[in-house]
């Protein structure tokens, strides 16, 4: 899931509701964003969605990666694209 998508779907939620209904909002694997007169101040996130979110931050660090794709949009933007079905037979998949 995007991070905006991420935002978007996200609950409303004031603090005390928060608080009186942590298990219930934990349980429905929903994100939900917490609000004190209403001014987020704390996001509550589904793990999965964490690990992904954290996944992304960790690549964002890695600038050989980061280098390819501005090097793979430059040659898309430049028409040197291949094609997933020729790459595929190209590595005999």
């Amino acid at each position: 899931m995007s991070l905006t998508n991420l935002l978007r779907k996200a609950n409303p939620v004031n603090v005390r509701e928060a608080q009186a209904q942590l298990s219930k909002l934990i349980r429905s694997k929903s994100p939900s964003m917490v609000l004190s007169h209403g001014k987020p101040v704390s996001f509550l996130v589904p793990y999965e969605d964490m690990l992904d979110l954290v996944e992304s931050l960790d690549e964002l660090r890695d600038k050989k990666l980061l280098g390819e794709i501005a090097r793979g949009r430059t040659e898309y933007a430049q028409g040197k694209a291949v094609s997933a079905e020729r790459l595929l037979k190209r590595m005999g998949l």
